[in-house]
């Protein structure tokens, strides 16, 4: 789905080009790129609940938001350095 174009192109693709596949095109990666992030704290919750115990399980909550900015900052950098 994903295809290496030129900024001409690909300018004209978001421009001219047809909004719903655009659309998935642009979104996608987004929502995989949060799911994993979701995913990356349900398995740190899982294997500090199960080896740990319940009360490590505060440094895993307390944690997710500094994964969340974490995150954030870069996909920031990432978008205004492509």
């Amino acid at each position: 789905m994903c295809i290496i174009m030129s900024n001409d192109n690909a300018r004209d693709n978001l421009v001219n080009g047809n909004i719903v596949k655009t659309m998935l095109s642009l979104s996608i990666p987004a929502i995989l790129g949060m799911v994993v992030i979701g995913l990356y704290n349900f398995m740190d919750a899982v294997f500090v609940g199960r080896m740990v115990g319940p009360e490590a399980m505060t440094a895993v909550k307390v944690s997710y938001p500094f994964t969340l900015l974490n995150s954030g900052i870069s996909t920031l950098s990432l978008v205004h350095f492509s």
